[in-house]
Order: C-alpha cells, then structure tokens, then sequence
C-alpha cells in the first residue's frame, strides 16, 4: 500500500509549511481578487501548492530542477492526465524491483545511504529513465515518479536534512552518549516510494527558470518572492537531489561527492549581489501585488528592502516569530528568529530595462 505523499512531507530548509495561514492572511487582505499568481523561488512548492488550492493559477518555477518537478507534480497536472490507478502501479513495481550496482551505488554507497538503498535507488533510477527512453511515460508522469523518488530518498538519507555533509557513523546507533546525532534512525529502512496527492488544475505550470529571467515584464497579479536569505547556496545543500533527478551520472569530488555546478549558484545567495538581484525583481515586476518573505536573519538589509518596495506603492510589514533549526553539524536544537512578509501594493509602472 503506498502512502500518500505531500508537498511537505520533505525535510528542505526555508520551507514556509508553518507559515501558510501567515502568508494567506497577508494575500486576503491585499490582493483579494488576484486570479493569477508567479511563484519564482518555489523550494519545496508548497506555497505555490497552498495558491493553488486557494483557486489561482500559479506559476511556479526554481533554478533547480528537482524542485520544479516537484511544483508540477503536485500542482501542474491537468484534470485526467495521469491515470492515477496506472501510475500507483507502477510506483508499485518500482517499489519491488531488486537493488543494483550503479552509478549511486558508487558515490552515495555507504556515505549517504546503505548500500542496500543506494542499489534500489539505482535500479528505480535506470527503469524511470528507460521507460522516458522508451517514450512511455509522459512528461507529467515522469515529474510523479521522479518526485516520489526525490521524497523517498531524502526520508532514509543519512544527513541532518541536508547534503552539504553526511553523518560519519552509518552502522552505528542513532544517538551517541553524548546526545549528538550520530545516524539518522531511518537510514536503515528500506527505502519506501509514496503516492504525491496533486491539485489537478488548468492554469498552472512549473518551469525551471532563474527568478532575474522570469519575473521582469511578466504580467501577473500577484508576485510572491521567497529568495535564498544567506549565503549557503541551495545547490550545495541539494545537490545529491539535483544529481538524481538529472541523472546524467558526473563526475563527483571530494567525501561529500558533489557535482560541478556552479550554473546553478544563485546571486541571492551572494553577499555582493543579493541586493541588486532583489532590485532588479521588485522595480520591473508588472505584479499588481508584491509579498517578500524574508526573516531576520536575511543578507539584504531591510532597510534596502522597504527602500526598493516603496518605490513602487505603500508597503507594509508583518512580523510573525518563527523557530529554525540550528547550532552546528549533528545537532538539532531550534532557534528563534523572525519572519516577516513585506507587502507592496504597487502603485508605479515597472522600470523598463535599456536595451
């Protein structure tokens, strides 16, 4: 029997899931009729899944693939696309295949995952892949397997929710004497496939797209904006993520085998040039409503911030406090910081960029 499957149902750091009445409250009271929404920094989807539900079409993109195939996935399939009792059959059978001696075998083997799961993930990896050779499963089919896929792994991955590092202890039991985390307690399951439950819609898309091409000049009624807030690149903490749903088998470096990728660095994630990036969004947007979730942790001062929305209309901010995880490799302590939601109500037309 598989499981159902969820947006949130992924450890992902950022993801808004606690703060989707939040961020709903703040769309009701400033853009109640908005039809169309652009969700450019998409992550795990679940705002652009939560706008959905709610009845507009969203678009949806990321920089990285393996998360725009999760937004359509569980957003972008049409009514009677995917034949659902078709598609739980064949998660099933990938489900039951034998594990294989591949190319995750190889760089993830005995680090990230047992031995035992990494075979699996080769041998559900190569038939996903063989069927897309064989032109049997559609587009929207592949971003269901591969996000079920995505989702299974990362719940039986030996990490603290990220794959900038793995935990050096896979054998041992999950907690030390000392309280330190030392193997993730499901690093030892098999590794079990569920079945994503979409919103079924018309007018959404997800894309892969970086957030500086898409936004400017694109009509839309609602612009949300959830950028990377410090400078630890998500394609560093993803990247085994990344590498799996691509599957183009790269060469890796170093004990945490990460691939060259340096395509998929984000300029919102820099020091340097987050402040620039985040104006060149908000001055050429033709959104008619602007929500940027930024904590207060964030790399761009609010100062620039509230500069750049006043430019456009009235804006107003909303505090909520908002508990993370952190304090150093192994441990899993929360810590207090503050998110907020700076709302525009644009009022100025967009810049219009020189050619």
């Amino acid at each position: 029997m598989l499981k159902p499957l969820y947006p949130h149902n992924r450890k992902y750091i950022g993801a808004k899931t606690d703060l989707l009445p939040f961020i709903e409250e703040a769309i009701r009271m400033h853009a109640p009729a908005a039809k169309t929404a652009l969700d450019p920094f998409a992550g795990t989807g679940v705002v652009a899944v939560h706008l959905a539900r709610m009845g507009l079409a969203v678009t949806a993109a990321d920089l990285l693939m393996h998360n725009a195939l999760a937004a359509r996935c569980f957003m972008g399939g049409r009514p009677g696309e995917i034949d659902w009792a078709q598609m739980a059959q064949r998660l099933t059978y990938l489900q039951g295949l034998e594990p294989v001696a591949g190319y995750a075998t190889a760089v993830w083997g005995g680090t990230y995952f047992t031995p035992e799961n990494a075979g699996r993930i080769d041998a559900i990896r190569e038939a996903i892949a063989e069927w897309e050779r064989r032109g049997e499963i559609s587009p929207q089919e592949l971003a269901v397997l591969l996000t079920s896929l995505v989702y299974a792994v990362d719940k039986v991955a030996n990490t603290v929710g990220q794959y900038d590092a793995f935990l050096k202890h896979l054998g041992a039991e999950p907690y030390g004497a000392d309280g330190r985390h030392r193997v993730d307690a499901n690093v030892y399951r098999p590794l079990q496939l569920g079945l994503p439950q979409v919103v079924e819609s018309v007018g959404c898309e997800a894309l892969v797209a970086d957030s500086l091409a898409l936004v400017p000049g694109r009509p839309v009624d609602l612009l949300y904006l959830d950028p990377p807030y410090n400078s630890r690149q998500y394609i560093d903490n993803y990247h085994l993520l990344e590498n799996l749903v691509r599957w183009e088998q790269p060469p890796v470096i170093g004990k945490t085998a990460k691939f060259e990728r340096a395509a998929l660095k984000s300029s919102f994630s820099s020091r340097r040039r987050a402040g620039t990036s985040l104006a060149t969004l908000i001055r050429e947007t033709r959104a008619g409503c602007i929500l940027l979730s930024y904590n207060s942790e964030g790399i761009v001062p609010d100062e620039l911030i509230l500069g750049l929305l006043a430019e456009r209309g009235r804006v107003t901010v909303y505090r909520r406090p908002y508990p993370i995880f952190g304090h150093g490799a192994g441990r899993s302590k929360r810590r207090p910081i503050e998110e907020r939601l700076f709302v525009c109500d644009v009022e100025s037309p967009p810049t219009i960029r020189p050619q």
